[in-house]
Formats: C-alpha cells, sequence, structure tokens
C-alpha cells in the first residue's frame, strides 16, 4: 500500500510570537509583517508540490500562513485536532518572572512524565494528543497514498511529532518549532512513520 506523505508547517511569526507571549487555543491572532514573509517564502519555494488536501487549524494564523495556496485554487479544511494547546490563564497575558517560572515548571513536569497536568483554564498534553490522534487516524482513513499540506501550531505540532514518532509525548521539546518549520513524514499506517524532514526553514534562507 502507497504511504500517505504529511507536510506538517507551523505558522508564521505572530506579534505575541516576536513578544515571547503564550497564544494557545484562546488567542486568535494574526500574522505580523514578518510572519506574512514567511508564508509567502515557504509558498514561493514549495509551489511546485501538487498537494491532494490542505488542513489548518481553526485558528486565522495558521489559515493566513496558508493564504498563498488558496489564491492558487487550494480549498482548506478546518481541523479541531490542529488546534494549538490551550494554555488557559497564561493566554495572552506579558509574562512576569513568576508565570515564566510556573511555565517552565509544567514544561519540566511534563517531561517527567506527568502528562495529564494542565494549567489552569487549560488542556493537558494527553488531551492535545488525544484530539490530535484523532485527526491522523481520519487522514489515515481519507487519503491513503496521498499527499497533504498540514499547518498547525508549536505546542500542538510538538505533542504530534513526538506522539507518532517516539510514541512517547513527554519527548515533545526535543522537536523544534520555528515559525513556518516543516516536517514532512510518510505514513503506512497510524503506527508507522518514516522521517524525511525536521524543523526545515531552508525556504527563509537558513
Amino acid at each position: 500500500m502507497a504511504s500517505t506523505s504529511l507536510f506538517f508547517l507551523r505558522h508564521g511569526q505572530t506579534d505575541y510570537n516576536k513578544q515571547g507571549i503564550v497564544q494557545g487555543g484562546g488567542v486568535d491572532s494574526d500574522l505580523n509583517s514578518t510572519g506574512i514573509k514567511q508564508a509567502n517564502a515557504f509558498f514561493q519555494y514549495y509551489q511546485h508540490i501538487e498537494f491532494d488536501k490542505v488542513y489548518c487549524s481553526t485558528l486565522k494564523r495558521t489559515q493566513q500562513t496558508l493564504g498563498p495556496w488558496k489564491q492558487k485554487g487550494y480549498v482548506f479544511e478546518e481541523a479541531e485536532g490542529l488546534k494549538e494547546l490551550g494554555w488557559g490563564v497564561h493566554e495572552g497575558r506579558i509574562p512576569t518572572a513568576q508565570q515564566r517560572a510556573d511555565f517552565l515548571e509544567i514544561r519540566n513536569r511534563w517531561a517527567q512524565g506527568e502528562l495529564d497536568l494542565r494549567v489552569e483554564a487549560g488542556e493537558s498534553p494527553r488531551e492535545g494528543w488525544n484530539r490530535g490522534y484523532k485527526f491522523i487516524e481520519k487522514v489515515y482513513e481519507m487519503h491513503k497514498g496521498e499527499r497533504l499540506l498540514i499547518c498547525s501550531h508549536g505546542r500542538q505540532l510538538r505533542i504530534l511529532l513526538s506522539g507518532l514518532l517516539d510514541g512517547d509525548v513527554s519527548k515533545m521539546d526535543l522537536y523544534e518549532q520555528p515559525n513556518t518549520g516543516l516536517h514532512v513524514l510518510e505514513m503506512k499506517d497510524p503506527k508507522d512513520f518514516r522521517v524525511h524532514t525536521l524543523s526545515d526553514v531552508r525556504h527563509l534562507g537558513s
């Protein structure tokens, strides 16, 4: 059976990214001028590739990152499984020293395997994984042998990549997530993946 090619793309830069402010799933921000340039650079570099389907999250920053592809005629499908992890009380707030410490502590505890832990009003990594993996199962059933462009978010992509490639979401911070970084995987089935590319930003001239 032919494998399915998954081109996972993180969205372009927003002002929140630039300022180090967590957006999570609750802040529906726009790309800034740098993010728009990144999105255009990605399109210019990869526009020769024909995709069978394009997926994005329900948030504007992924949809705007894919804007050049829409102009080319692609129709996007929004997927809840691609939405950024909910960061609850941390979302949209300029971090204080205490909030940075709290943020680091919860990331360290996730790395130690406490995957049901969540910040106040937020999501746990296991919840992010469960909805993300439902999306992967759907893709497997609907798109066997096809090539897909999938735009999501930094933390949710960390969760997906670590779960799919390592079988262990606690390893999520091993996966770098630059804005418009590209990860290309080949899927034989929902538990069998081969890596072609991780965190590729050659389209940005790096």
